[in-house]
């Protein structure tokens, strides 16, 4: 009897990890983050500490070395870290490469007090990936240029029209102040926040991983004071 009860526990023990390998991978198949579900679990139970993390970070006072063109070079020219800033002009693009290695597919891509001076707009790059210089991912763009906020899909290094658009009122005031700005990255649903206030929301399920970035184009420059990316809040 002892060895009947012994062996129907261990077949109780494989059973449960069994069903829990198939949990993990049909979560990984869908593109969910088992860190995401805990940390909603966490908060839902009133355990706030289980979501303070953050994946990537940079406050810009140790330099360039935490990011990459899409060539893979160390950036120069048009981006500028001085005094625990990042200022960006011209026409250039750059990868977090902390990014590049993070597991989850889900996240909030953070820039902290990010002040456009001048020109045409900036933008976040989200599920992104480099393949021979040739971008293939997604875009959150704040661009005076269109008049709009806008999300955009990269196929093979071209930057096709959005596919979502926040047309915005003619006397809005584009420059000179400084904004949080996010870009929540859950699913299939990409959204928007400016200084915590959702702006545009997206779908498209084309690309269900990536790193980020930064780009900026034509005149643009600008100025910000932190970049980060963390576990998407509920």
């Amino acid at each position: 009897m002892k060895q009947f009860k012994g062996q129907s526990l261990a077949e109780y023990v494989l059973l449960l990890v069994l069903v829990a390998s198939a949990a993990i991978l049909v979560l990984r198949l869908f593109g969910f983050s088992l860190r995401q579900a805990y940390c909603d679990v966490g908060i839902a139970l009133g355990f706030a500490q289980a979501c303070e993390t953050t994946y990537c970070e940079d406050d810009f006072s140790s330099g360039k070395d935490s990011w990459a063109t899409n060539n893979g070079d160390s950036p120069t020219g048009n981006w500028q870290f001085n005094d625990g800033q990042l200022c960006a002009t011209g026409n250039s693009a750059i990868y977090n490469k902390c990014s590049q290695s993070m597991t989850p597919s889900d996240y909030t891509v953070k820039l902290d007090s990010i002040n456009l001076e001048r020109g045409d707009g900036y933008g976040i790059y989200f599920r992104s990936d480099v393949v021979d210089g040739k971008v293939n991912g997604y875009t959150f763009q704040y661009d005076p240029g269109l008049g709009a906020i806008v999300f955009r899909k990269w196929v093979d290094g071209r930057e096709l029209s959005p596919f979502a658009v926040h047309r915005v009122p003619s006397n809005y005031d584009w420059y000179g102040k400084p904004q949080d700005v996010e870009v929540k990255v859950s699913g299939d649903t990409f959204t928007a926040y400016i200084n915590g206030e959702p702006v545009l929301t997206a779908q498209d399920s084309t690309y269900p991983t990536g790193s980020a970035g930064i780009r900026t184009w034509d005149n643009t420059k600008f100025c910000m004071d932190g970049f980060g990316i963390t576990p998407n809040q509920p």
